[in-house]
């Protein structure tokens, strides 16, 4: 009599049942796995990215105002002149030297007009831009001269050194040429024409004597001050002194006059050089994702260290 043999406890399906199915379930254990860990990792970046935008803004920067330190070799679009991206941090906390996102839409009736330029003096302050013989062999320039709210100055002395009052800005595109395009031909002391026209031959001005001692001379120079704000006595908002790097090539302070402290969009924190276009480097996306993680792992220490 032939003996009986179930269908489903061949050979094959022993093999089938008893060997190959855990391997099967890993497969599918590893597969749920690297689902639910990819979905935890985009639920964590969207999370992340949500709280970066309310803190960060990405801005692609247009024109040449701010050469050199942005867009020294900028491609050239019908639009503007393009090179580099910041990331700003939307913050009205700025400080002396910041590069700052100033809003002047309501000033230019245009929407969403910002510009973006480095602040220099604030409320209180005494500014000047004048012409100084402490360029190389006694040679003339332009310095900006400012004399902080609150400080008790009578005359300045300058000695060649680094100066509290009388600014070397080591971020500008060229003083020669600042110097020779806009500060004034006429009189002992030569201020930047724009400077002089809005800010001191118009409004109520203090007068410092600056005494510079260089190359084994001593010059002495009665110059008019500025003081931020002393122009807008009516706005109870502080005010903001700002100018671009490349002062021949930009339109801030000097023309259109301080701005409320309020217009201050944000205070540009990282750079992405190269980072608008593929033209500009093949890699300049690489400093702009670079950037962005940095601004991420420094806010991350930043929540455990509070």
């Amino acid at each position: 009599m032939e003996q009986y043999k179930r269908p489903y406890l061949d050979n094959d399906d022993i093999r089938i049942g008893y060997k190959e199915y855990p391997y099967v379930k890993i497969r599918r254990k590893t597969f749920v796995l690297f689902i639910f860990i990819a979905f935890v990792f985009c639920a964590v970046m969207l999370c992340i990215n949500i709280v970066f935008n309310a803190k960060y803004q990405y801005i692609i920067v247009e024109d040449v105002s701010m050469q050199p330190t942005l867009n020294p070799s900028p491609i050239a679009t019908d639009d503007g002149r393009y090179q580099d991206c910041v990331y700003v941090e939307l913050t009205q906390d700025i400080d002396y030297g910041d590069i700052i996102i100033v809003d002047r839409s309501e000033e230019e009736k245009t929407e969403d007009y910002t510009v973006i330029k480095r602040a220099l003096a604030f409320e209180g302050d005494q500014i000047s831009i004048v012409a100084l013989p402490v360029g190389e062999n006694g040679q003339y320039e332009l310095r900006l001269v400012r004399i902080k709210s609150g400080d008790n100055v009578g005359e300045i002395v300058y000695t060649g050194q680094d100066d509290d009052y009388i600014i070397y800005e080591d971020y500008i595109l060229s003083y020669e040429e600042w110097t020779q395009t806009c500060a004034s031909s006429t009189g002992r002391v030569r201020y930047e024409e724009d400077f002089f026209e809005y800010f001191l031959q118009e409004n109520s001005t203090t007068t410092h004597r600056i005494i510079v001692e260089v190359n084994g001379e001593s010059q002495s120079f009665d110059v008019e001050f500025y003081t931020v704000g002393s122009d807008n006595v009516e706005n109870e908002l502080d005010q903001v002194f700002y100018m671009g790097d490349n002062r021949v090539a930009s339109r801030d302070s000097r023309l259109t006059g301080t701005c409320d402290h309020d217009k201050v969009v944000g205070k540009v924190v990282r750079i992405a050089h190269n980072g608008y276009s593929l033209r500009n480097d093949i890699f300049g996306w690489l400093d702009v994702v670079y950037n962005y993680l940095a601004l991420i792992w420094q806010e991350i220490i930043n929540f455990f260290m509070v």
